[in-house]
């Protein structure tokens, strides 16, 4: 406790010969606000003139603190963000650095009304394209002459949007700033050494920022009337969270997508052209949807849109194969050569290698005129039994050796796999190529 007191002693008496100290050195000022005003005003009087740039060439740096990600709208290629854009260079009019009378005064403030800025303005802006100002927001002036000027705004700028890997994309935007007025030898715009700066940013819930960063100012120069003016453009790399995507468009689109197949799995033939005939307006709803989300360009082509059309296709195919079937079914004319030919193929390839596509029990015994028949109770039957049941096996296979409904029954089996096999290949390959390019983003 002692010690604790002694050593606030000491303290104390440090600080009063350090003031002491400092009041006796020739040419010290105490800071005061009539100080502060008496440098500003002979700073800004006299010869100084806001229309009169500091130097033949200005070094403008700039840099953008990025707040928050308000909307990226891919059907308007939009880009709308909120972020304060600092500005700075150097005006050796208002240094005061080496005078003694105001070393007391660290900085001052002023407004853009008083002091010289440069004219610049974003050049891809939607809504506004005049020169990005403040008459409100002051300036802060460091003795070396330093300039810091920091406006804040809502930037709304245009952004090609690249949705061939919808919803597993990544959008590259520019925000363009360039000079209006004074060309590239008058002002020469640099980016700071940390063009964007994400310290303060909220992050967005559907879009992440992958990378952000400024291109070369020393290369860029927009050309206007003959003369070349100083140009930078900010990039801004965002890669969509897919998360909410994945949910409600890709897991619907591809569990309407296995239904189509189950059409041939119905026994009744007009329950089949409804079911199929509500798979296929489901999907055509889904397409609408999806489409008012994506930009009417040629451009580049969205994946997840073509893959909804061959879906599409493949569901009127399934209900113009149905109309077939239904025709087949209940006609009375007889097959044709070719049609018999593909119904023995189908049920070569159906029942693998089996004649017919039914079960054995379903099929009549066959049996011999000079055989007799041995029931289930160990009774021999009669010829003529035999021979009734040879009329009645007559009856189930045709003369040609199968049926118009066996052979309905057949093309269902056959198409219920080729569809099932296309739409899960099809399907497959949609999503890896999704996943595949979103990982390599």
């Amino acid at each position: 406790m002692k010690m604790l007191k002694k050593m606030r002693v000491v303290n104390f008496v440090s600080g009063v010969f350090l003031v002491l100290f400092c009041q006796l050195q020739p040419g010290y000022t105490q800071y005061s606000s009539d100080l502060e005003a008496t440098l500003l005003s002979d700073l800004f009087s006299g010869n100084y003139s806001t229309l009169v740039r500091p130097s033949s060439v200005v070094t403008v740096n700039v840099s953008l603190m990025l707040y928050t990600i308000n909307d990226l709208n891919i059907v308007e290629q939009s880009l709308s963000v909120s972020g304060m854009l600092s500005m700075n260079w150097f005006d050796p009019r208002l240094e005061w650095a080496n005078n003694s009378d105001y070393s007391a005064v660290q900085f001052l403030f002023n407004t853009e009304e008083n002091t010289w800025t440069p004219a610049i303005y974003v050049e891809n802006s939607v809504e506004d394209l005049a020169v990005i100002n403040d008459e409100n927001m002051p300036m802060r002036i460091n003795p070396n002459g330093e300039v810091m000027r920091t406006p804040t705004g809502v930037y709304k700028v245009s952004c090609e949007s690249v949705v061939t890997y919808y919803p597993f994309d990544e959008q590259t935007c520019h925000i363009k700033i360039t000079t209006s007025g004074y060309t590239q030898g008058e002002i020469d715009l640099r980016f700071d050494e940390n063009a964007v700066d994400l310290s303060d940013y909220i992050p967005n819930g559907e879009w992440e920022v992958a990378s952000a960063g400024g291109l070369s100012s020393g290369e860029q120069s927009k050309s206007r009337n003959g003369l070349k003016y100083a140009s930078l453009s900010l990039e801004l790399k965002l890669k969509r969270r897919y998360l909410f995507h994945t949910i409600n468009t890709i897991f619907p689109v591809f569990l309407m997508g296995m239904l189509i197949p189950f059409v041939f799995k119905l026994s009744i033939m007009e329950e089949k052209i409804g079911y199929s005939l509500t798979v296929l307006l489901s999907y055509a709803v889904y397409l609408t949807l999806i489409a008012d989300h994506i930009p009417s360009t040629s451009v580049t082509v969205c994946y997840l849109s073509v893959y909804l059309a061959v879906i599409l296709t493949t569901s009127t195919l399934s209900i113009l194969i149905v109309i077939v079937e239904i025709q087949v079914a209940t006609t009375k004319i007889s097959l044709s050569s070719c049609t018999k030919a593909f119904a023995n193929f189908l049920a070569n390839v159906c029942c693998f290698k089996r004649k017919w596509c039914r079960n054995k029990t379903d099929r009549a015994p066959e049996v011999r005129a000079d055989e007799f028949y041995i029931n289930r109770h160990g009774i021999l039957s009669s010829k003529e039994f035999v021979s009734e049941n040879t009329e009645n096996a007559s009856d189930i296979n045709d003369s040609e050796g199968i049926s118009r409904e066996e052979f309905s029954t057949l093309l269902d089996s056959f198409f219920f796999v080729i569809f099932f096999l296309f739409i899960i290949i099809a399907s497959l390959t949609l999503f890896v190529a999704l996943i595949i390019e979103y990982q390599s983003y």
